[in-house]
């Protein structure tokens, strides 16, 4: 996996941290290749049941390293790369949205989160942000392309997507609260704790229910309602079957805490 993307297990939760923050943690062809092996690796672990994914340093993630950005644009023109072994391109970003990733995952921004940064921590299915924590759409001050942007009308309501895009500033992490797209705001030295903090206490859950209901909104979000219901009745149909809702009915019946064994 490389320094650039450190990969850490505490019990069921795995910390997944970018590690490049004398570049503000900013896309490269190693760390999005680090990225890709982290969350495959947790997707692959059955025992990991929640993902925290955070930063050293100041950023959560500056988007793509100025470098890739410059060779894209050559690319795009037909001219040669300005340096580079031609592999620094802003593709393959792996995230848990393209990987159908539904375990429960958590961004723990820490600082500047903006372009791929920004798109990183709305492809997870909560967001810790520290009170100093800064986001960001920051793509067309440079006539750059975000393709990913079309989904951003799912976490935010029209006007909000077009003021985090087309208005230069940043957005604070209270207005990113504001706006719905960060869940909670803490400190910066208590983000951390924090994000454990929510990750615990999904694990007070079932682990394949946190995970079936994560399914059913993705994918039932612009469906009309009654095709809604239906595919979501067939993404929840097997809960009832397995060992861990006899045991959650018996733990409700016995006033105890449930044993959830995934299966």
């Amino acid at each position: 996996m490389g320094e650039e993307v450190l990969y850490e297990r505490r019990g069921r939760i795995a910390i997944i941290t970018m590690n490049r923050p004398d570049k503000l943690n900013a896309l490269n062809a190693a760390l999005i290749s680090g990225l890709a092996e982290a969350w495959n690796r947790f997707r692959a672990e059955e025992d990991a049941w929640v993902a925290i994914l955070t930063a050293n340093g100041r950023a959560f993630c500056a988007g793509a390293d100025l470098g890739m950005m410059s060779n894209m644009s050559a690319q795009a023109r037909g001219e040669e790369p300005s340096g580079g072994d031609g592999q620094e391109r802003m593709t393959g970003i792996v995230t848990p949205r393209n990987l159908n990733i539904f375990k429960p995952t958590i961004a723990a921004v820490n600082g500047y989160a903006v372009a791929g940064g920004f798109w990183m921590a709305m492809d997870c299915h909560l967001c810790v942000a520290a009170d100093s924590a800064e986001f960001g759409i920051t793509e067309p001050r440079w006539n750059l392309p975000g393709n990913w942007a079309a989904d951003v009308t799912r976490h935010l309501n029209m006007r909000h997507a077009i003021e985090v895009t087309i208005v230069p500033q940043r957005i604070t992490a209270q207005r990113a609260y504001e706006m719905g797209f960060v869940n909670w705001v803490t400190p910066r030295e208590q983000l951390m704790d924090k994000a454990l903090e929510v990750a615990e206490s999904i694990l007070l859950n079932a682990p394949a229910a946190c995970r079936t209901y994560i399914e059913t909104f993705y994918r039932t979000y612009n469906l009309p309602y009654e095709q809604a219901l239906s595919v979501g009745g067939h993404i929840q149909s097997n809960l009832i079957r397995m060992d861990d809702a006899q045991e959650g009915t018996r733990a409700f019946l016995e006033k105890r805490k449930p044993e959830f064994k995934n299966r």
